[in-house]
């Protein structure tokens, strides 16, 4: 039973990167912490994991709209947690 285990999960790991998006990255082969928005204990980031700018919405606290910012490639510095509240991708954006 747990060698049925083991062989079901390595296929069904196997499986999962088969389908992972073409061009994808992920943040260990960028150098990032995390490809999206994250926090550590007192600032927030967005990690963007492709190999092209993309625009952002930042959702900032205490705002009444989100903001969008064009960001490289890589780790950006948003803000402190305690301004902003969440960020993601809305497309794709040249540097001005």
């Amino acid at each position: 039973m747990h060698t049925n285990l083991k062989v079901f999960g390595a296929a069904v790991a196997t499986v999962l990167a088969a389908v992972a998006l073409p061009g994808s990255a992920s943040a260990a082969e960028t150098g990032v912490r995390a490809c999206g928005y994250y926090e550590t204990q007192t600032d927030s980031y967005y990690g963007h994991c492709g190999s092209s700018w993309v625009m952002i919405k930042v959702d900032i606290d205490w705002w009444p709209t989100d903001i969008k910012r064009c960001v490289p490639p890589g780790e950006t510095h948003l803000g402190t947690t305690d301004e902003i509240d969440n960020a993601w991708s809305i497309g794709g954006c040249s540097p001005s």
